[in-house]
């Protein structure tokens, strides 16, 4: 439905380098990024407040980027609403049509059946400035989606919410927009957000679009360092290749004696330098005196709780040991091992979730 080819600008030192993305009909996409990546700069541009150097932005054989941005059709929710405040609700919402000329009947009759579905009809006569965060929200959205846009456009929706207060709206506002049959372009830089409200999801850093594709493969298997670092992977390790067989590889870290074996995912060169990536949830905890399984058994490591802090179900902890690693156990187990600083503890990497990356060398390791 929206094809989105080589676009690129350059704004500063900024640049957008030949973007491309294409958005199925009644698809949440959600493109994730750091702050600064480009991710507003690219609905500007969709937007048409934006220029561009080259590329095109086609809604089926519509380009848009040769058409006004008031011709365009699209739905825009910005980060902070951009609500008028001297309007009732009813007047905010009803803005857009009044400006693109619908009749008073047909808007009427678009503002009931969305004031229903957003439970906003006991708002209509309210001035915005005594509203939550959540009602602003929903008032924002009516007002983007009355129009009936052929995309709508969402720029950080829940930057302004309570904490508390978003991970409900993530689901209410899927399930809503799943309803309406909306195609939605959604950017925000929070990971829980993307991974509870995207059908796929694109990394957008620095300027280029990293990787693409269905959320949990994004989130298990980043396609490159850039991403694995940016979805929050602390392991990540200097190696170079030692040995290899048709399953797996192993890899000799420098200046230690550890040797990582991962699944051999691609061809590799022996002494080819390399990034070995492990998330932190893929570490397990070994129990005295139950044999260790299979999977686990090349990746074992002996050391001592530095650090530990409880958020929500899970514990995060670090362990000084042969490599200085981060893991992430369920709440329920930190507190059944009886984990806590300056305790020892052997745990395993969970050889099939090895993430492996070729580097060009970082350093001499003649000593190999």
């Amino acid at each position: 439905m929206v094809t989105i080819e080589a676009l690129s600008l350059q704004l500063g030192a900024f640049f957008l380098k030949e973007f491309n993305l294409s958005l199925r009909e009644q698809e949440h996409f959600v493109l994730l990024g750091p702050t600064g990546s480009g991710k507003t700069t690219l609905l500007r541009c969709l937007l048409g407040f934006q220029r561009v150097s080259c590329g095109r932005f086609l809604l089926r054989d519509r380009d848009l980027l040769r058409e006004e941005p008031h011709l365009r059709n699209l739905g825009f929710l910005p980060q902070e609403y951009a609500l008028f405040p001297h309007l009732s609700v009813r007047k905010n919402i009803t803005f857009g049509p009044a400006v693109r000329g619908l009749t008073q009947e047909e808007t009427a009759c678009r503002l009931q059946d969305l004031a229903a579905v957003l439970e906003i009809h006991h708002l209509l006569e309210r001035s915005v400035e005594g509203l939550s965060g959540g009602e602003k929200q929903r008032v924002a959205l009516a007002r983007a989606l009355i129009v009936e846009p052929d995309l709508l456009l969402l720029d950080e929706p829940f930057s302004a919410i309570d904490t508390g207060l978003r991970e409900r709206l993530w689901v209410d506002m899927k399930t809503l927009l799943r309803r309406l049959g909306t195609t939605v372009l959604h950017v925000t830089h929070n990971l829980g957000e993307a991974a509870a409200m995207g059908d796929r999801v694109g990394l957008l850093i620095e300027g280029n679009l990293e990787q693409v594709g269905p959320v949990e493969e994004v989130f298990m298997q980043p396609a490159t360092e850039k991403a694995a670092r940016y979805l929050g992977i602390k392991n990540i390790f200097e190696g170079v290749v030692v040995s290899q067989d048709e399953g797996q590889v192993s890899f000799q870290v420098p200046e230690t004696d550890v040797r990582i074996v991962a699944p051999r995912r691609r061809p590799w060169e022996n002494n080819q330098h390399a990034r070995v990536a492990v998330r932190p949830q893929d570490i397990k905890i070994l129990k005295e005196g139950i044999p260790v399984r299979e999977d686990l058994s090349e990746n074992v490591f002996e050391g001592e709780i530095t650090s530990l802090y409880t958020c929500n179900d899970f514990t995060t902890l670090t362990l000084s040991s042969a490599l200085p690693l981060e893991m992430r156990v369920p709440a329920y187990i930190a507190k059944r091992c009886q984990l806590q600083p300056g305790k020892r503890i052997r745990v395993a990497i969970w050889q099939g979730n090895i993430l492996t990356y070729p580097s060009e060398p970082e350093r001499a390791c003649s000593d190999l």
